[in-house]
């Protein structure tokens, strides 16, 4: 009992290491996330520059979105067109020639990466897209919150997101180092399935009635709670968990989690 208790602790130390470093790691890339939080909610800044186009995407086109100093908002569409709107903010225009974004299209990607000009950049961003739900979206370093408004039916990745992220239905996901927490939709699971590790924050998920998926949680601090009375939790260790939805299925695999875990019935 003594040794099994030594490991649980030792593992817990691990768990908040990961997610302290998980929390810092858009803060490295931009400098510092409080100047730039504090430029997005000042409606005057006196510098601008914003950044409009369309594109005609092919199914299952890969999105990259990276190193972005602000929030990222998605609404997936109907269709093969995209809209980009980037919208570049500054104290003055020197600084605001401190940070370019440039867009680049391949045959199966979209790629949109800023790259800071100066060793002190304090130009904040809001990137508003919409595209088609027939994509795959890529996102990294995100100093803001991410939103995708709408189902998807390619595969989502997030890495290093500083703020909240809240989806629509998801069929297959990967996601790691979430600072501030999680809410997604799942009505169908695909094949792939949903892996998500190092989120700081909580985690909710909201299922549909005939969603038929396997889950597992392991490594959590916090409470790990079903709302869905045919959803029934089974735990043989305080930090890990698996359940049941439906009858069964591809894997909802869930790691390294502060803030517990919510499972709720899909309105």
């Amino acid at each position: 009992m003594i040794i099994e208790r030594i490991r649980e602790v030792n593992e817990m130390r691990n768990i908040l290491t990961t997610l302290f470093r998980a929390t810092l790691v858009v803060g490295v890339s931009f400098g510092t996330l409080s100047s730039l939080s504090a430029q997005e909610k000042s409606p005057d800044v006196p510098a601008r520059k914003e950044i409009h186009r369309q594109y005609q995407l092919a199914p299952n086109t890969t999105v990259e979105v990276s190193t972005i100093a602000g929030p990222v908002e998605i609404e997936t569409i109907s269709g093969q067109s995209a809209e980009i709107n980037i919208v570049n903010s500054a104290p003055t225009q020197a600084d605001l020639n401190c940070l370019d974004t440039p867009i680049e299209q391949t045959p199966r990607k979209l790629v949109m990466h800023s790259k800071s000009l100066c060793t002190i950049s304090r130009v904040s961003q809001r990137v508003t897209l919409k595209l088609p739900r027939n994509v795959n979206l890529d996102l990294s370093q995100i100093a803001g919150h991410v939103s995708v408004i709408g189902p998807t039916e390619g595969t989502v990745q997030l890495e290093s997101i500083a703020g909240h992220v809240s989806t629509g239905s998801l069929q297959s996901a990967e996601m790691s180092s979430l600072a501030e927490g999680l809410s997604m939709e799942i009505k169908q699971i695909g094949e792939r399935g949903v892996r998500l590790s190092s989120v700081v924050g909580g985690i909710e998920l909201a299922l549909s009635d005939n969603l038929n998926a396997q889950f597992e949680a392991s490594s959590i601090i916090g409470n790990v709670i079903s709302d869905i009375p045919s959803v029934r939790l089974v735990t043989d260790r305080r930090s890990d968990f698996e359940a049941r939805i439906g009858s069964g299925g591809p894997l909802i695999t869930i790691s390294s989690v502060r803030g517990g875990i919510r499972l709720r019935k899909l309105d």
